[in-house]
């Protein structure tokens, strides 16, 4: 059998796909632009990748464990617009028509979620390649585990992440508990930037190597790990660290894509007025159509 997952957020593909397009509008006149975005995304990815297992894994609205251990996660993002948080429910179903799973868990956020999927998938003997713009899941590459970058077109594996940010994958929590995430509001050591952080790491290896050998460290820098706290630096690693053991009672096999529902999916992009995505899923095998080339770079 072909032990191959692909994991996508679908939470990160909802604003892009809000956000790369113009306003769209159903014949009804409802929004449909996020719509029209994310399943023309969605089935390039199936088209492309082609693999037999596939889940989309979104966010819930409910506050998540990292608020409650940080009460400014993620407190300078915007509230999701309106117009987006209306298309959200034709979006799942219409991913429920094309035969893919959903997946979200109140409390725990869609990057967790796929962090515990992954590594338990691999433990199954499958590959995986996750889909997603997030850097934070660099933290999850190995030799079984790939992430794909949609917005660069890009395969990052454990080569291109030492190649990009100088580092192992298995250093990346580190890497981000120095450089903070400023999308997420998490601080990082005053003083510390990227080209900083991966010359510490690649002179100690780690975090806990550099705050013991602060004294051999020079100027501002030598300054900033000295004042920093110990609780803090734990902080932002419970914050920048992906959950990998999230109560999600899912077995991988069950992620097994399903047939895609054509006859309603055709009455749905009907009503949406989505006659182009008509025309794509009515051409031959468009649902199960493999591209060679990006197949081999993945698996």
């Amino acid at each position: 059998m072909d032990k191959k997952l692909l994991l996508v957020d679908g939470s990160s593909y909802l604003y892009r796909a809000y956000y790369a397009l113009p306003p769209l509008t159903a014949p009804d006149g409802t929004p449909t632009g996020a719509i029209y975005g994310f399943v023309r995304m969605l089935l390039k990815l199936i088209s492309v990748f082609n693999t037999p297992y596939i889940a989309v894994v979104f966010d819930r609205p409910e506050k998540t464990v990292r608020h409650e251990l940080y009460k400014e996660y993620k407190s300078t993002r915007k509230e999701t617009p309106n117009d987006l948080q209306s298309q959200i429910p034709k979006i799942k179903e219409i991913i429920k028509l094309l035969g893919i799973k959903i997946v979200e868990l109140p409390g725990y956020e869609a990057d967790d979620i796929i962090a515990t999927l992954a590594k338990k998938a691999e433990k199954e003997g499958f590959e995986v390649v996750i889909v997603t713009p997030d850097k934070d899941m660099n933290q999850l590459i190995d030799e079984k585990i790939k992430v794909y970058n949609p917005m660069k077109d890009e395969i990052i594996d454990t080569e291109k992440v030492l190649e990009k940010y100088g580092i192992k994958p298995n250093q990346f929590v580190d890497y981000l508990v120095l450089v903070g995430d400023s999308i997420d509001n998490i601080p990082g050591v005053k003083g510390v930037g990227p080209k900083t952080a991966s010359t510490l790491l690649q002179q100690f290896g780690s975090v806990d190597e550099i705050i013991k050998n602060v004294d051999n460290l020079k100027g501002k820098l030598k300054e900033s790990f000295s004042s920093v706290k110990k609780e803090d630096l734990e902080l932002t690693k419970s914050l920048v660290k992906l959950h990998e053991d999230v109560n999600v009672d899912i077995d991988i096999n069950s992620l097994k894509k399903e047939k895609p529902d054509l006859m309603k999916l055709k009455e749905t992009f009907e009503k949406l007025g989505f006659k182009s995505l008509i025309k794509e899923i009515d051409k031959p095998n468009i649902l199960e159509k493999k591209e060679q080339v990006s197949q081999k770079s993945l698996f």
